[in-house]
């Protein structure tokens, strides 16, 4: 049997990926808030034990995070897009803009005293988000967490084959080698007409904010896929787990996805009155 290559190992990882989270999404709120859960919890402890936590203070630093996804995705059942949700949106704008700082000061960007605090505001609260866009006018709409999901995906996908196939200049030397501009500028161009796509065939919202959708998932998304790689940089390590193969860890597959959400949840409330 002929030995996979490593793009078409990456392919085949993706594509189950996407059927183990969209499944669920799409049966209900119930399984969609469980899948979600589940995926943040797993990417939770992978960061945690990166960072040297073990035994009891890692159950613990894994509770209070799962903690905050819970409270924020049933408040948003509840109550829907109240106050005290608009402020955990700018808390985890804020804490992105903090990463943001220390990415171009090249210093590691999760070295906190208290590794609850980025568990926390830069995984559990931006997937809270990502289950809230769902709920976003008090009726369930998996389709936008998948909108999300593919302008994300669609944003790292063309970026790495048009880079490995027409870059030249390189984007980031010092944090990432490889990424070039020609392939980040693929990418972002590549979400822009995905998000156009989108926009026609779900027939939701209007043609400005598929566009303003499509500009903040390609920006916001490179950002975060150089956060994650100056953090493995300072680590000195490749890959942040080995759990996808062809991919990594969690945090490998999910580095674009966790840094825009805030910036998405921020959109969407700029872009619809709350409830």
């Amino acid at each position: 049997m002929a030995e996979r290559t490593p793009f078409a190992q990456r392919v085949i990882t993706a594509f189950a990926f996407a059927l183990i989270l969209l499944g669920p999404i799409f049966i209900g709120e119930v399984t969609g808030l469980t899948i979600i859960g589940i995926l943040c919890a797993l990417t939770i402890l992978e960061y945690l034990q990166l960072q040297g936590i073990k035994g009891l203070k890692l159950i613990v630093q894994v509770t209070i995070p799962m903690l905050m996804y819970l409270g924020v995705s049933f408040l948003v059942i509840e109550q829907g897009i109240v106050f005290t949700v608009e402020y955990g949106i700018y808390l985890g704008v804020a804490f992105a803009l903090l990463l943001v700082w220390r990415l171009y000061k090249r210093y590691d960007p999760f070295a906190f005293r208290f590794q609850v605090l980025p568990a926390t505001l830069y995984i559990a609260l931006p997937l809270a988000f990502m289950f809230m866009i769902t709920l976003w006018e008090g009726v369930y709409r998996p389709r936008l967490a998948v909108a999300l999901l593919l302008l994300v995906w669609t944003n790292d996908t063309m970026a790495y084959l048009i880079g490995r196939k027409w870059g030249k200049h390189i984007f980031a030397p010092v944090i990432s080698p490889k990424k070039t501009w020609e392939g980040t500028l693929g990418g972002w161009l590549s979400t822009l007409l995905m998000a156009m796509i989108l926009g026609q065939l779900f027939g939701q919202f209007t043609f400005g904010f598929w566009i303003g959708l499509g500009i903040i998932v390609g920006v916001t998304g490179s950002i975060g896929d150089l956060i994650e790689s100056l953090f493995k940089r300072k680590k000195n390590i490749k890959d942040s787990g080995t759990f996808l193969p062809g991919h990594g860890g969690f945090l490998d597959r999910l580095d674009s996805l966790l840094f825009c959400l805030p910036f998405v949840a921020l959109f969407f409330l700029c872009c619809f009155e709350t409830t």
